[in-house]
């Protein structure tokens, strides 16, 4: 099963609350102890997720995600365009008209690769990871990358990891975004 780190983290700190009042009890034999350490854990765990909470509401509101989930297609294409030229990828459409992929890029290090980019409202499915997939041969390329506005369904996840492709989600824009808008170098 695939858990992004935000994810383990928040198991962790559960095991965490639910573990130390058992040591807790264990050592000192008394209920009232073990229920205030637990108590005093899911505290600490609502305090932490309010900071969260609003961490990720600032960086989404930073980084205007929400205009781009109102892309179409063809825009969210031309931004992913313009944003990929920005940090060294030479970007060429393809001749035919492929409705697999959306361009092919050179990066810095000479490797082509063929990127689908696909506006989403909501997760993106395995058949579109396997659709551009079937175009690496075609076009020669070393990589394959599908980029969304959403994110992607487990079993998208499961195939890609698989077959060595990359996927970059709703949450990697945001990342490039606040990156881009700061100066910094945006690192694949």
């Amino acid at each position: 099963m695939c858990f992004s780190l935000n994810d383990r983290l928040h198991l962790l700190l559960w095991i965490v609350i639910i573990l130390v009042p058992i040591f807790v009890f264990i050592n000192t034999n008394n209920w009232e102890n073990a229920f205030l350490t637990f108590l005093g854990g899911v505290i600490f765990y609502l305090v932490y997720g309010l900071f969260w909470f609003r961490r990720d509401q600032t960086r989404q509101e930073d980084s205007e995600i929400w205009a781009i989930s109102k892309l179409a297609d063809e825009q969210l294409e031309e931004f992913t365009i313009s944003l990929l030229s920005k940090v060294g990828y030479t970007v060429t459409k393809p001749n035919d008209e492929n409705p697999d992929i959306s361009f092919l890029l050179t990066s810095p290090t000479g490797n082509q690769v063929i990127v689908k980019v696909k506006s989403h409202k909501r997760e993106v499915g395995i058949r579109l990871v396997q659709k551009t997939l079937k175009q690496m041969d075609f076009h020669n390329a070393a990589e394959c990358w599908v980029i969304t506005n959403e994110r992607f369904t487990l079993q998208a996840i499961e195939f890609a990891e698989a077959n060595n492709m990359r996927l970059y989600d709703r949450e990697q824009f945001i990342k490039w975004i606040l990156k881009a808008k700061k100066g910094k170098k945006i690192v694949f």
